[in-house]
């Protein structure tokens, strides 16, 4: 039986605990509560820097997420994006990572939980010349009561270009640095009609 993707088991809760236990003891000035880690990831890197460690943490009302590099001299915290996505109260509403086939973070947030108003947000953060980079925004949402209130806005931030319910653009969003992200932060061609 497979357990749903939110759901760790207190064995992998206390493994991730201690891997990010090690991790702040190596770097010496963070330490991450391991009860508010909500995931962790390693990704492997050509270039400057082997690898990198993504630890999402939760907070009172959104996420944290530490990255630590590893450019073979141990690890060193390297950004530290605070309340990068929401996060509500309840199951549905708590945010996740992710690295996918091409090795680049995902990073998730949803409210699926609660209200008319049901979304998803995805930020895909790419290592490009020696910063970390929000590369990507997705935004999925929909009406539970209006079938027309759905839509979905992706957009490439790498190179500006996006589609917004089948409308092309350019945005006005420039470059920017995970740790310069916020919650708040969207491409303003994403609002919703």
């Amino acid at each position: 039986m497979m357990m749903p993707r939110h759901v760790l088991s207190a064995s992998v809760f206390l493994a991730i605990g201690a891997m990010v236990s090690c991790v702040a003891a190596s770097a010496q000035e963070t330490l991450i509560p391991p009860q508010s880690v909500a995931g962790s990831a390693t990704v492997p890197v050509d270039g400057d820097i082997y690898r990198y460690r993504a630890v999402l943490s939760e907070t009172e009302d959104g996420g944290d997420l530490y990255i630590f590099t590893d450019a073979g001299e141990g690890w060193v915290e390297t950004v530290h994006a605070r309340n990068i996505v929401w996060k509500g109260g309840m199951y549905g509403q708590e945010p996740w990572l992710e690295i996918n086939e091409h090795g680049s973070l995902k990073l998730y947030s949803e409210n699926s939980a609660i209200g008319r108003d049901r979304w998803e947000q995805v930020l895909t953060i790419a290592y490009r010349g020696g910063e970390f980079l929000i590369a990507g925004y997705t935004f999925s949402y929909y009406d539970t009561l209006d079938p027309d209130g759905a839509g979905q806005c992706d957009v490439n931030l790498l190179t500006g270009s996006g589609v917004h319910n089948d409308r092309k653009f350019k945005t006005k969003l420039p470059k920017t640095r995970v740790a310069d992200w916020t919650m708040d932060t969207r491409p303003p061609e994403c609002a919703r009609d």
